[in-house]
This record gives structure tokens, sequence and C-alpha cells, in this order.
């Protein structure tokens, strides 16, 4: 079954979206001349190199077909500004999700648990690893089949299907001084580069997760992500400013079996 995807034509600077991805040293950022990009939001299988409406006609993939295995990530796609409580029942929101992200992608959560009326999520940002509870009348909720794991002892990472491993690469991880962050995070936006041999290869995946070091990049906030690279040298080497690089061919391979609301988790050893 064909899913749908959103496609937006965008030229903000993914150094925004990449706000920790330069070299090793933090201080040599802020001198990469950011490329435009195209930012995607689409399931498994369905990046697409089409030219998008200028309006899109929907912001939500088709759920997939029912399966007797568990899916390996669950997310949630907002429907416009997303209030986000505590507990259940609380009278205030203690934040408030924005429609979209700085790259115009449909803002998404990754699903933790549901209730009645209620979807308990992981949320975008700082701090990382912040949950909240969101009325299930604001989102919409997806099932992917695969999800990622990084070990940044081994300078992996590997994609798994219903726990098998279905693909593998080395990668380049954060350096000393600024290390990848640990955790479980999901994937925010998928991009699309117009310059492929640039800092960040052809394609970019940005992550909920947010650097300990870089705060603030070019109105960013240290934005972590998984992308290409110009220096494949550094590939097996602690080197970058947090983000996952990888061979360009590689995150080539990415882009069709990577998605928007896919689980990534990120770990210090096996």
């Amino acid at each position: 079954m064909p899913a749908r995807h959103l496609t937006l034509g965008f030229g903000l600077a993914v150094a925004i979206l990449l706000a920790a991805c330069g070299s090793g040293d933090p201080t040599d950022a802020a001198a990469v001349e950011p490329p435009s990009t195209t930012t995607t939001l689409a399931r498994i299988g369905t990046a697409s190199t089409d030219a998008a409406p200028a309006v899109p006609t929907t912001t939500v993939p088709e759920a997939p077909p029912a399966t007797t295995t568990p899916p390996d990530s669950i997310a949630a796609v907002t429907s416009g500004e997303t209030e986000v409580y505590t507990k259940i029942g609380d009278s205030e929101p203690f934040r408030v999700l924005p429609e979209k992200t700085i790259l115009g992608t449909p803002t998404v959560v990754a699903v933790i648990d549901e209730f009645p009326g209620w979807v308990e999520a992981l949320l975008p940002g700082r701090p990382n690893g912040q949950t909240g509870w969101i009325r299930a009348a604001d989102v919409e909720v997806f099932t992917l089949e695969r999800e990622v794991v990084v070990d940044l002892a081994e300078r992996r990472l590997v994609v798994l299907s219903d726990g098998e491993e279905v693909f593998e690469s080395a990668v380049a991880v954060g350096s000393e001084v600024s290390p990848t962050p640990t955790g479980t995070f999901f994937v925010t936006d998928a991009v699309r580069l117009t310059s492929p041999n640039g800092p960040w290869g052809p394609y970019a995946f940005g992550l909920s997760a947010r650097s300990d070091v870089v705060t603030e990049f070019n109105g960013g906030d240290g934005i972590v992500g998984i992308h290409g690279t110009n220096q494949p040298w550094s590939i097996g080497e602690a080197a970058s400013l947090g983000c996952v690089r990888l061979p360009n061919d590689v995150i080539e391979i990415l882009w069709d079996i990577m998605a928007v609301g896919m689980k990534v988790t990120i770990r210090a050893s096996a």
C-alpha cells in the first residue's frame, strides 16, 4: 500500500537543524555556510524526488496494515499547537508544542503509552528525555516497523526490524569535548540537501536529541542529527560536535529505510 508523504521546499539553513554537526571543535561550527534544503515527512521506503504541491493535502502517513507483532516505533503527529500536561487532568499545560518544527515538518512526538482520551509522549527538545501527556484528540498515532540503535563505543549504527538487524554501518560520533548524548530519542525531520557534497552529505535526519555542550547555534538549540559527510575519513572516529555521521552512500540507503517518528536509541556501549 503506498504511503503518503509531505515534501516541502525549504531554504532555511540546515545548520540550524544540525547545530551539533560541525567538526570536533565547537568554534568551527559557526563558519560553515548552510545549504538550502528540502524536508520530507515520509514512511519507510517512500522518499520522493517529486516536487510537492504548494499546500500539502496531508501531514499524516497512512496507517500500516495490521500485524501480529508489536511495531518497533510508535509516534504521533500533532494537529496544530499542542498542549502538554504533566499528568492527566491537570488544568494548565507545562508546555505548548509548535505546529511545525523550525524546518517546516509537522511536529511529531514518540508515543510511550495510551490511556482513554490521552497519549503519554516523549517530547522533542530540551531537556532530553522529557515526557508529558497530550489529549488524544490533538494527535494522530501511527506506527513504524523499524528502529535505530547507535552504539557510541563501537561507533556503529544498526537498523532493527522486529528485533532483527537489517542494516548496519560504521559511524563517526561526537568528540570527547562535545559528545553525542545518550538516551531514547526519535526522528523529527528528514532533510534532502541541495548540496550533496557539503558537510552534511546528501541527506540528514534531525533527532529530538539536543547536545549537552552546544546550546545555541544560528538560532537553533543544539539539535543532534544523523547525516552524511564530506569528511569520509572521520568515519569510525569521535570527530563531530555531537551528530552521527555516515558515509554518503550509506545515508542514501538510510533515506529509504528511516522515517520521521522512528525510535532512535543512542547508548554508550553494548
